[in-house]
């Protein structure tokens, strides 16, 4: 299967979600559309990956508007998504949701919660519940009719949604690695601010106790999901 990725910045890649994909014998097309690329047409590919970014879905910028009304088409035709972030935003105001400032401005790791319907959830019934996840956003999105919740926190009830068939969006990170960690903390002076050198040590010590566990999940979540697209195919 052929899957596109679209990037809002360089250093937000898919990271083990595609390297996932192409270890199972799947193709990735990139593209970066903080770089002026442009939207292919979503029926050319099996499934889409959205990921973060510093932007806001409200944002006003042309790429942003287009690839909301982009996404309109894509969620109406049914073509299997997966947002990270920034992405599980985007896909969420295009179904019509609100996006709005966070209660608390999740940066680090955080657990999620299981809720009622991802007892049968394909893709988070295999989720071990209160998952530490690694989180870097200050934006959340309400929830419409359309989004069943899979995945929660009290203080910030959005953390994961299901939409169609094979359409989800998660606020949190599971695709990342140490690196990419370090990288977002020396780009981000705001988010450094925030969190202080106290901060930033807590982060340190809990990603060597909660990384892997969350790739493993993020691994076999990706797998769920592809099987969940096979079936959707038949």
């Amino acid at each position: 299967m052929n899957f596109l990725v679209i990037q809002h910045l360089d250093i937000e890649p898919p990271a083990l979600i595609g390297d996932t994909l192409e270890q199972a014998g799947h193709q990735l097309t990139r593209i970066h559309l903080d770089q002026g690329n442009l939207i292919p047409a979503a029926t050319d590919f099996d499934g889409i990956i959205i990921m973060g970014g510093p932007q806001s879905a409200n944002n006003d910028t042309d790429y942003i508007l287009a690839e909301l009304a982009w996404l309109k088409k894509a969620i109406a035709a049914d073509i299997p998504m997966l947002g990270i972030c920034l992405g599980a935003q985007m896909i969420a105001k295009a179904a019509g949701a609100d996006i709005f400032t966070s209660p608390v401005r999740e940066l680090g790791w955080f657990p999620v919660y299981h809720t009622d319907e991802a007892v049968t959830d394909p893709l988070f019934c295999q989720m071990p519940n209160a998952l530490a996840v690694f989180q870097w956003h200050g934006e959340t999105f309400s929830f419409t009719d359309a989004m069943a919740a899979v995945a929660m926190h009290p203080d910030v009830p959005a953390q994961a949604f299901r939409l169609g068939k094979s359409q989800y969006g998660l606020q949190f990170h599971v695709e990342i690695d140490q690196s990419i960690i370090e990288g977002w903390i020396a780009h981000g002076e705001n988010e450094r601010k925030h969190l202080d050198p106290g901060g930033i040590k807590l982060l340190h010590k809990n990603t060597t106790l909660y990384l892997e566990s969350m790739r493993q999940f993020c691994k076999q979540m990706v797998h769920a999901w592809l099987m969940d697209i096979n079936h959707k195919i038949r």
